[in-house]
């Protein structure tokens, strides 16, 4: 009964591993989670369709049937989905360490979560309490908050926003004193010959807003000299306005991208076993010299007899020399070293067997890399001397000699 009970336990521990790995795991990228991905974003979009459709009476009472039976597919693969992902969340590393119970709830409380449960509001409202079906279809378009979860841009431009949010403070605060300023000297041109726009001063803030905002919709216009000089210079202020907060968002999107570049290729360059005993610091100015590549199966990496500009790390996948007795290359190989170290064309064509992920280390980068780490080019040399002087030797021994 104990061995039973044991089993089951472990059954149920992998399988929350499992979907753990398949719906949160940073790392995970096979074709399962890349068919569930889509199929979660494919539904989001569905329903944003459906509630642009269904806004339309004639439409939504010709279809009601199909609107309804997508709704509850909907809310089931939804709910469904919430259920795993804080059943699995305690398999998060992040995580560990602390009581079952208490992991999830602080899982409930991360912004990705409470996403999740906003897209499960507009059903509970309509089944439970029975509000304006109306106003239930549009609140079900917070759904379309959940393709947060699936785009790494609008991650990035989230931690933009807050790392730039004290800029952004100070510019919402210079736009409210000119919006301000300008409603003020407007109101005091054009009181008397405009009191219906520019009577008040409640009224003068209206046109200023428009006006600084470029919206110009022209239901309120200066009618006095000065007034119409002082409308225009508004005007000419406005597009210099909308500039600020473009320009910190467009540079905090650019460092935040940068500094996420940066750090998935330290993170990326640690797993080379070649560079693995380089320190810390040196290994993010190695970093900066690799550039990722993700290379589709068969797809041709190198070709015979092309000028050796590069050379290649494995990271992932394998790939295979193509040569009389072909050899195959696995995480922690590299190749194109030959050509860098001779001058000479490549020598044989490399192709991609699967999905494969490689760093590439351009000529001069490899030139700079070799004066800066002589212990890494004496590695190198050593391993194009063997493969020149040796046989091609079988996977295993080509793996463990890499690694």
């Amino acid at each position: 009964m104990g061995e039973s009970g044991s089993t089951r336990a472990q059954v149920w521990a992998h399988a929350r591993h499992v979907a753990w790995q398949m719906l949160e795991c940073p790392r995970e990228r096979g074709l399962t989670r890349r068919c569930i991905d889509a199929l979660l974003i494919v539904l989001v979009i569905g329903n944003a369709l459906a509630v642009v459709f269904g806004s339309d009476d004639d439409i939504h009472a010709r279809y009601a049937p199909v609107f309804d039976w997508f709704e509850w597919a909907s809310l089931a693969v939804f709910s469904l989905e919430l259920g795993v992902r804080i059943w699995a969340c305690v398999e998060s590393p992040d995580r560990r360490g602390q009581s079952a119970w208490r992991q999830r709830l602080e899982f409930l409380t991360t912004p990705l979560v409470l996403i999740d449960i906003l897209a499960l509001v507009p059903a509970l409202l309509h089944h439970l309490w029975g509000l304006d079906l109306r106003f239930v279809r549009l609140l079900r378009l917070l759904r379309m908050l959940k393709l947060a979860r699936y785009s790494p841009a609008l991650h990035a431009l989230g931690a933009a926003f807050y790392a730039e949010r004290r800029s952004f403070l100070g510019a919402g605060l210079i736009v409210a004193v000119l919006i301000l300023l300008a409603a003020s000297l407007l109101h005091l041109v054009e009181a008397e010959a405009n009191p219906a726009g520019f009577g008040t001063l409640a009224r003068s803030l209206w046109w200023a807003v428009v006006t600084l905002t470029t919206t110009g919709y022209g239901d309120v216009v200066p009618v006095t000299p000065l007034g119409r000089v002082l409308g225009g210079l508004c005007t000419i202020l406005g597009l210099c306005l909308l500039a600020l907060p473009a320009g910190i968002m467009a540079n905090g999107f650019a460092e935040e991208i940068k500094r996420r570049d940066f750090v998935v290729n330290v993170k990326l360059v640690g797993q080379v076993p070649i560079f693995r005993g380089i320190d810390a610091l040196h290994l993010a100015e190695i970093a900066t010299m690799l550039r990722p590549r993700s290379v589709a199966p068969r797809a041709l990496v190198v070709r015979a007899g092309d000028p050796s500009d590069c050379m290649y790390f494995v990271l992932q996948g394998e790939l295979q020399v193509m040569i009389p007795a072909p050899v195959l290359l696995g995480p922690g190989s590299f190749f194109g070293e030959m050509g860098l170290l001779t001058k000479a064309p490549r020598s044989a064509s490399v192709r991609a067997m699967v999905d494969s992920q490689l760093l590439v280390l351009d000529e001069q980068d490899f030139d700079r890399l070799m004066r800066l780490h002589p212990e890494v080019l004496a590695e190198i040399r050593r391993v194009a001397a063997e493969r020149q002087t040796s046989p091609p030797p079988p996977r295993p021994a080509l793996e463990a000699r890499s690694q």
